[in-house]
């Protein structure tokens, strides 16, 4: 297997700083014109924006192949086209420039130069974005969330996050997502947004203490979405979130839509609720709120003592996977399928790989993903590019993409390939991030069910590797299509 390119004798601890190759001047202009080409809404104007955006990507060919996409989708009045005129139409002013600004240009133009020049300095790449949980504190308690399990008393300072923040710009990195514990109660939430109006972040929450004034906010600084978990509809919602949570959702859908500030939703995928997350009722029903993106996860048994019976059957998430893909082809909302989408982002995202992200708990403690809660290094003695060339990490973008026979559709190293976390685990001493959280990697009776769980999953997603996507999609080592060695 073809392995990252090993440290260059320039890489240090200590990032160094890099110039963007566009200036502030140029980017202001391509922001102007980009804003003022979309003051009327319609496909032909979408088409020039893009074609604006396009410009500044003369070196990026696969950026070219999927502007030349959007383009054409665009001039086919695709579903994608309903979708960008009524999620610009109801943002704010301020959220529209934001949007564009920050996570278009900052985060996909300008910063991606940056990172490109940084990379041929250190000699290998950097991820994309990550994620950060600023605090475990949440009004709810849900059943089977892993933030549950972490301390409650414990928060990032804003002194913390603000200087892990500060370092991401300097790795390139300008677009970030929020999780938590219910990252609303966070004391310093809006200060860092203020702070960091150079950046886009993506917000997870249960949407209860997003009020009115709240919303207003958020459209004032306009460079946050929020992200809202559902579970289905009122009954499922309910069910595991609390009764009454669901309407407190929908209030907080309606003080976002209001006051224009893009929002979508958030799911997790259980042996209990899979068929109703896939439904075109679901769908419709959250496209009416304004949700105009949905991330769909799989429930993954993590915490003390997981419940293994809460996953998706392997037939449950292979009929999600393609229900989502009739999804996309006439709803007008875009989703995101984090298991099912491995062919789509080159394979498994953990472990800082270039393209993909990593997670830092409350506790400071660097996680490979959200769900791997294991960790070897804490951001509060370390800085980003320590960890991001710790052996733990690179351990673990040694062995993507896992399987032998690199099928992306079975991508996780936590449920698709549990002997990867095992031996990783082990073999680096990571210690869990709370207490308990061996679980995953101890327990016979887990990591039996584990063990089959992916056998199953792979007898029926195998065949439709090798008929669908072998040949087309490839890993992030192999991108160019020569296969991983």
């Amino acid at each position: 297997m073809r392995k990252q390119k090993k440290d260059s004798p320039a890489s240090q601890a200590k990032t160094p700083r890099v110039g963007g190759a566009i200036s502030s001047a140029i980017k202001r202009k391509i922001l102007k014109e980009i804003l003022l080409t979309l003051t009327d809404l319609s496909p032909a104007n979408l088409i020039r924006a893009v074609g604006l955006a396009e410009r500044f990507f003369i070196n990026r060919p696969d950026i070219k192949e999927k502007a030349a996409a959007i383009k054409k989708a665009f001039q086919e009045n695709h579903p994608t086209t309903r979708l960008v005129i009524d999620a610009l139409s109801g943002m704010s002013p301020k959220a529209k420039e934001k949007f564009i600004g920050n996570f278009f240009v900052n985060a996909g133009i300008v910063a991606h130069q940056n990172r490109k020049k940084l990379e041929q300095k250190l000699g290998f790449e950097l991820p994309w974005f990550f994620v950060v949980s600023p605090t475990a504190r949440c009004n709810l308690k849900c059943l089977g969330c892993y933030a549950s399990e972490y301390s409650k008393t414990e928060d990032l300072s804003f002194a913390e996050f603000d200087r892990i923040l500060k370092e991401a710009k300097k790795l390139g990195i300008h677009f970030i997502t929020i999780s938590g514990g219910e990252p609303f109660s966070y004391p310093f939430l809006f200060k860092i947004l203020k702070k960091h109006d150079d950046m886009f972040f993506q917000i997870y929450t249960n949407g209860t203490l997003i009020t009115d004034e709240t919303a207003k906010k958020l459209a004032r600084l306009g460079n946050a979405a929020p992200a809202i978990s559902v579970e289905g509809l009122q009954k499922e919602t309910d069910a595991r979130r609390g009764e009454g949570t669901f309407a407190k959702i929908l209030k907080a859908m309606d003080n976002l839509k209001r006051n224009g500030v893009l929002f979508g939703f958030s799911a997790t995928c259980t042996s209990k609720n899979s068929e109703i997350l896939g439904s075109d009722e679901f769908i419709d029903f959250f496209i009416k709120q304004g949700c105009r993106f949905g991330w769909y996860f799989q429930y993954v048994p993590i915490g003390r003592k997981p419940d293994v019976s809460l996953m998706s059957s392997p037939q449950q998430r292979n009929n999600l996977r393609l229900r989502i893909t009739r999804i996309r082809n006439k709803k007008p909302i875009f989703i995101g399928d984090f298991w099912n989408d491995g062919p789509k982002v080159r394979g498994c995202m953990a472990a800082a790989r270039p393209g993909g992200y990593f997670h830092i708990n409350c506790q400071g403690d660097v996680e490979p993903c959200v769900f791997f809660q294991f960790s070897v290094d804490n951001a509060k003695n370390k800085s980003l590019l320590e960890i991001i060339k710790s052996p733990f990490f690179q351990a673990i973008r040694d062995a993507q993409p896992y399987c032998d026979n690199e099928n992306l559709l079975s991508p996780c190293a936590i449920i698709d390939n549990p002997w990867v976390m095992r031996e990783v685990v082990k073999k680096y001493k990571a210690r869990p991030s709370y207490n308990g959280g061996n679980d995953l990697i101890d327990d016979p009776e887990v990591i039996k069910f584990l063990d089959n769980y992916s056998k199953e999953y792979k007898k029926i997603v195998d065949p439709v590797w090798e008929r669908e996507w072998k040949g087309k999609a490839h890993c992030w080592k192999c991108g160019s299509g020569g296969g991983c060695q």
